[in-house]
């Protein structure tokens, strides 16, 4: 015996919904006057400082952070919204992507005042691209085995090592990366 379940489509509540509205008519308008081609590889066209700006200026960039930094304070849901939006339509995000999501949120969390002033309101203007290093020759994903040594001087850090497989590192104005300030310790059984 089978049976059929029937699920509600999922509706959004209307401030989502006219967002999303919002979202694929700049998007329209940007593949009507050539900034992108939709049916390309984000591999090839992802990385555009230009559109970023432009993304920027909508507040679309950092939307949910707090507006001392350049948010907006909206909701996780209409980050999403805007998120889907754009991967639908293969829109060049790589510029402001990994700030927006990864880079952006560690900054807010553990960054000082100073650095969150200068930096988060350049990402959230689409002015400010950040790449990640984590990966390193002799330990590909295993973090553990990282060995990139950040030594303490005078005003900073001397960063000795290699990082590798950082996408967009040659575009990038920023890295937040991972460095051992300490030796390893012993992995435990």
């Amino acid at each position: 015996m089978s049976q059929s379940i029937n699920f509600d489509p999922i509706r959004l509540p209307p401030e989502a919904e006219e967002l999303r509205l919002e979202v694929r008519e700049f998007l329209a308008d940007e593949i009507a006057n050539g900034s992108f081609n939709p049916s390309s590889s984000i591999l090839k066209s992802g990385f555009d400082r230009e559109f970023s700006k432009r993304v920027g200026k909508r507040g679309w960039i950092g939307m949910t952070w707090p507006k001392k930094y350049g948010g907006q304070e909206r909701s996780f849901l209409e980050r999403y919204v805007v998120t889907e939006e754009f991967r639908s339509q293969n829109a060049p995000v790589t510029c402001h992507f990994t700030a927006d999501r990864q880079s952006g949120p560690v900054l807010l969390k553990y960054a000082q005042e100073h650095i969150k002033l200068d930096i988060l309101p350049r990402i959230t203007a689409g002015d400010c691209c950040f790449c990640i290093g984590l990966s390193e020759p002799n330990s590909g994903s295993d973090l553990f085995a990282a060995s990139t040594k950040a030594s303490p001087t005078a005003g900073g850090y001397l960063i000795n090592g290699t990082k590798l497989w950082t996408s967009n590192a040659h575009q990038a104005d920023y890295m937040i990366g991972l460095f051992r300030t300490s030796p390893p310790t012993k992995r435990k059984p």
